[in-house]
């Protein structure tokens, strides 16, 4: 036989192991938005691929035949490549010998193996699966023709894999569901904004914003609090001076009160309560109490919980249980649509408490 068409059968074999690998990872990432979108615009390719993902059963059988045929193309490398290639890496050793026939064959299978190994590996496994995670969409569009081709070909064999392995999962008691819900990725979602946002039909603020939501759950409170240098507080024995003096110079709509130093934060003001008739210090007595955090907690949670203590402000503890800051509602609301001019009254209305 000719040695270039066992080499041809073994270039096949791991082509088509590739082709099924890179079937499998590029329907399983494949943007469903965009897919939908092409498809909508008449491309045909993308008609077939929006086929496969809008329907879970034919998904199931997609995914069923890449796999059928990753298993029967590995099978055809062990049993044809790894017996030509040995032979050949044999027929090299000339062993004539009983000792050296042995020896000569069972060198001859582990080379054969290791070479088929990597081959295998790198071209029909490593390769296909990089190109269809980078490119999930285009490998998909690229592949479905011949991926159709295979499906009628494999069908029986699928339904009757299919089949038996439900069988053997009901057997303990575990039923497969293939419900019809689709699910967006957060990355699939961001697509939605930039492509609306590119059409004309959002703004660019209002895409700023969607597109800083999906960053707010993975920030916490140490990221955007205020660090405990640049907070302006007020002690609790505070003069009325002292007040007026830092209401000039650091004018916000709420100030932390503290009693000795700002890891004793007792409570907060408003600014509107300073402003009040009546003793100072009844007012800063009568600050309001506020939570405390710390700096770990997601943002998230940080404004559930400001919502359900019905509060604007928290305290933002160290490991140590120091105050490393504090954080307001403000500074939470800013982080999704930017930076926002503090609401206190101008300064220059500010003459006597």
């Amino acid at each position: 036989m000719s040695v270039a068409l066992p080499i041809l059968i073994i270039a096949v074999l791991i082509a088509v192991n590739a082709l099924f690998v890179a079937a499998e990872f590029a329907i399983a990432g494949a943007p469903r938005v965009s897919i939908a979108r092409r498809a909508g615009a008449g491309h045909r390719l993308a008609k077939a691929v929006h086929e496969v993902l809008s329907d879970p059963a034919r998904q199931d059988r997609y995914i069923a035949t890449a796999q059928l045929g990753i298993t029967g193309a590995s099978l055809g490398l062990g049993m044809y490549g790894e017996h030509q290639l040995a032979e050949w890496i044999y027929d090299g050793f000339h062993g004539s010998s009983a000792p050296g026939f042995f020896a000569s064959h069972a060198l001859a299978t582990v080379l054969a193996m290791t070479v088929l190994t990597y081959f295998h590996i790198v071209i029909g496994e490593m390769i296909p699966k990089a190109l269809a995670l980078q490119n999930p969409e285009r490998a998909a569009l690229a592949i479905t023709t011949p991926m159709r081709l295979f499906q009628v070909a494999m069908y029986p064999f699928v339904v009757v894999l299919n089949a038996i392995g439900n069988g053997i999962l009901s057997l303990f008691n575990i039923h497969r569901e293939l419900g019809a819900e689709q699910y967006y990725t957060p990355e699939e979602i961001r697509m939605i904004v930039r492509e609306s946002m590119a059409e004309g039909e959002l703004g660019s603020e209002s895409a700023t914003v969607l597109s800083e939501l999906f960053d707010f759950a993975e920030l916490s409170a140490g990221d955007v609090m205020v660090p405990r240098v640049n907070v302006a507080g007020i002690a609790r024995d505070a003069t009325p001076e002292e007040v007026v003096l830092l209401l000039r110079e650091r004018p916000f709509t709420r100030y932390p009160v503290y009693e000795g130093d700002l890891d004793h934060i007792k409570g907060m003001v408003h600014i509107k309560d300073l402003l009040a008739d009546g003793p100072l210090a009844d007012r800063l007595n009568a600050a309001r109490s506020v939570p405390a955090v710390p700096e770990t907690l997601t943002l998230d949670a940080v404004l559930a919980m400001l919502h359900r203590e019905r509060t604007q402000m928290a305290i933002v503890l160290d490991e140590f249980g120091g105050t490393a800051g504090i954080l307001t509602l403000d500074d939470l609301f800013e982080e999704v649509v930017g930076e926002v001019a503090d609401s206190a009254v101008g300064v220059h209305e500010i003459e006597e408490l």
